[in-house]
């Protein structure tokens, strides 16, 4: 296990630190979800797979989220979901869900004009959830992420409020790190190294993008999981969320 700042391991996980878990997926759920990634995803206009609609991994939500490994996540990230959520956690079911990154280069990116692969600058908060708790896990399913495959990069800084998200239109990204390093000094980025079945956990206000360059070949799937407290399902657009306890986990 490591972390940015090497926090103690119930942290409560502050905007601009990260853990990362490793070998947490089992192969046989690595394997389940490339294969299901290779039949969806064709190029780079491929939407996410939202994990609660696949029928092919189950016939009600509880079922297709442990085939898809949701369960083996959320017990590896226990001691931060009760630390910072509670002992009672929502998922949210359309933010659970199967993503290919592509390898393009951010000038690719920048061309494109949208955000269907590569992200930009972005919280995984709203408006509306603004600072309440959210934390924010994502276990890659191929070796390599950050070095021949895209990874994630994410900003250190302590960010305490939603601020948006910050596209390529406009030079907003070049605005963006500017007022970074007027208001903080400098720019400080992690970009974590992931092997397939590693853990990436960070909160939800945490600014992360893609991170890729022209030396990177090939394409990255990962799911992604979002948690929030039962009590803020209003602050997201209605669906059919999933509300487990953590002592669930253990039975």
């Amino acid at each position: 296990m490591k972390s940015a700042f090497q926090q103690d391991s119930h942290s409560d996980l502050k905007t601009g630190e990260y853990i990362v878990v490793n070998n947490v997926l089992p192969k046989i759920k690595i394997d389940r979800l490339t294969q299901l990634a290779g039949q969806k995803f064709n190029n780079e206009e491929s939407r996410p797979i939202y994990i609660h609609q696949e029928e092919s991994l189950g016939k009600d939500i509880e079922t297709r989220y442990r085939a898809a490994g949701v369960h083996v996540i959320l017990q590896h990230a226990a001691p931060w979901l009760n630390h910072l959520i509670g002992p009672e956690w929502l998922i949210l079911s359309n933010k659970v869900l199967l993503r290919r990154t592509w390898p393009l280069s951010e000038h690719q990116s920048r061309s494109l004009g949208h955000n269907a692969s590569n992200l930009t600058w972005h919280q995984d908060s709203n408006p509306r959830h603004n600072d309440c708790p959210m934390l924010v896990m994502m276990v890659v399913l191929q070796n390599h992420s950050g070095v021949s495959r895209p990874g994630l990069s994410i900003l250190k800084t302590p960010i305490h409020e939603f601020q948006g998200v910050y596209g390529y239109e406009g030079g907003r990204v070049d605005e963006f790190e500017r007022k970074i390093k007027e208001d903080y000094g400098q720019l400080e980025i992690g970009t974590p190294e992931l092997n397939a079945g590693d853990l990436l956990i960070f909160n939800g206000l945490t600014f992360h993008r893609t991170y890729a360059h022209q030396a990177m070949k090939e394409h990255r799937d990962a799911l992604l999981v979002r948690v929030v407290q039962p009590k803020h399902q209003q602050n997201f657009p209605k669906g059919i969320h999933w509300t487990i306890h953590s002592k669930e986990l253990l039975q």
